[in-house]
């Protein structure tokens, strides 16, 4: 919800990445953008005057292969 992220932005932007990391056990190239994401969320959420926004586990790489992977099953399917 809005208020969760709002809460985990407070508490994230107080910590340096190196606090986040030890803290929270996050690796550093996501311990370095929690914050600036979690803010884009905040805004996004605000803009659409929403109160909550799902948020899919896969991520952008997965996304793509799932899409490539579709595409060559249906080239060999028509061949």
């Amino acid at each position: 919800t809005l208020d969760l992220l709002r809460n985990y932005y407070q508490e994230f932007s107080a910590l340096s990445v190196q606090q986040r990391i030890s803290t929270y056990g996050m690796k550093e190239d996501r311990a370095d953008v929690i914050v600036p994401a979690l803010l884009i969320y905040i805004n996004v959420l605000n803009w659409a005057e929403a109160e909550d926004i799902f948020v899919p586990k896969i991520g952008l790489a997965d996304g793509l292969i799932h899409i490539l992977y579709d595409r060559v099953m249906k080239k060999e399917k028509s061949q």
